[in-house]
């Protein structure tokens, strides 16, 4: 392994030849006063460290670097994973052959994290500049809860951002999802009663989601038929187009409620955050037995603080954004859409918007092509400075 001494002439030289170097090895820089591991290929350079709170990032940057660099924000980890890398290299290797720039980070946290993966994707950006020169546009992707983040950072920082792609993003809010995943455990609860130990608001200790899942899968198996009654009451409204979508959903509801119920309880200091005391539940064969059977939860306002912090989007889109979403997602469903168009709206923003569905069932299953398609349009749209209304 050879050392580069000369770290102001390696930039300098990068900037240049546009990050091109005809060898493959490993070096070390400088950025931000600290050494960094320098990976040096045949058609592009990777800078790779951490933030020094257990969060690594990469830095890609093509021998073609068209001066853009396109940041990506990953999505939610369960709280017993370790943080870990996305494993984005199609993408990646995608993007940079379009000449663009990639920045990733690991976050130093798992679980709902998102005021720390906020921070940490936002350094990114300089972190990039410091290794390669700054990027003329700086481009947002992000999926799932890094759709969220993607949107919070588009939102408060678009002096930072050109635009933004989120994919099958929480962009109706971090309490439009808890919602949409607690209530399932509510009217399970009620369709199945103690197949479950505990409850929507309890989960008792050394339960697993592993294990949840599977007594679900068993009630499910044994009596198939009120999950079909469930599905369609109101707040769930659960969207399938086959029996094995409709238990694939009930299910990673119900594997998401035990996954992330400590997760979020520590977030909020131990204070209740899920609230249904004033839903009332409708679509049953009878909605006043269904009502008076339902336990009822109230939240405290520090814990409603907290996810309306980390995040409710305000609807201040000031950069393009384009959002993609399969009509059929068993995790984050497709009305966080109409949420956001909704809050961009009455921001006065709808120009910058425009909105995809996809008509297919999963969480974040799109094909490459759709996920590039969605990108350029995003950046068409930068470009052009004409804002297109949301369609489809």
């Amino acid at each position: 392994m050879r050392r580069i001494q000369l770290f102001t002439f390696l930039l300098v030289l990068l900037a240049l030849v546009g990050c091109s170097q005809d060898t493959n090895d490993t070096n070390k820089m400088v950025i931000g006063g600290l050494e960094k591991d320098l990976v040096l290929e045949a058609d592009f350079t990777m800078v790779e460290g951490d933030f020094g709170t257990g969060s690594m990032y990469q830095l890609y940057c093509p021998n073609s670097w068209n001066g853009s660099l396109v940041v990506y924000a990953h999505g939610y980890a369960f709280p017993d994973e370790d943080p870990a890398l996305p494993s984005i290299d199609e993408l990646r290797n995608a993007l940079m052959e379009m000449g663009y720039g990639v920045a990733y980070s690991s976050y130093s946290e798992t679980g709902w994290a998102v005021h720390v993966a906020m921070n940490e994707t936002r350094q990114l950006r300089g972190l990039f500049s410091g290794a390669f020169g700054r990027p003329d546009k700086t481009y947002l992707m992000g999926v799932s809860m890094g759709g969220n983040i993607a949107v919070a950072l588009a939102e408060r920082n678009p002096n930072l951002y050109d635009g933004v792609v989120p994919m099958c993003g929480v962009v109706g809010g971090t309490k439009m999802v808890v919602d949409y995943i607690f209530n399932i455990r509510v009217l399970f609860d009620i369709y199945y009663p103690g197949a479950i130990p505990g409850n929507a608001n309890f989960v008792p200790e050394g339960l697993t989601a592993g294990y949840a899942f599977y007594l679900a899968e068993q009630a499910l198996m044994v009596n198939p038929g009120p999950a079909f009654e469930m599905a369609g009451i109101h707040p769930v409204n659960i969207q399938y187009a086959d029996p094995t979508e409709l238990f694939i959903s009930i299910l990673t509801g119900i594997y998401f409620h035990v996954g992330s119920f400590t997760d979020f309880l520590d977030r909020t200091h131990g204070h209740d955050f899920f609230d249904n005391s004033d839903i009332w539940y409708s679509g049953s064969s009878d909605d006043e037995a269904l009502n008076a059977a339902i336990p009822r939860f109230t939240s405290t306002p520090d814990a409603e603080a907290f996810l309306r912090q980390w995040y409710e989007p305000t609807g201040k889109l000031k950069i393009p954004a384009v959002t993609l979403h399969t009509t059929r997602d068993e995790v984050v469903q497709i009305f966080h859409e109409d949420r956001y168009f909704e809050k961009v709206s009455e921001a006065g923003y709808s120009d910058n918007l425009v909105q995809h569905y996809i008509d297919r069932f999963g969480h974040c299953h799109f094909t490459m092509d759709e996920i590039l398609a969605a990108f350029n349009e995003m950046v068409a749209m930068g470009e052009s400075k004409i804002g297109v209304k949301p369609r489809d």
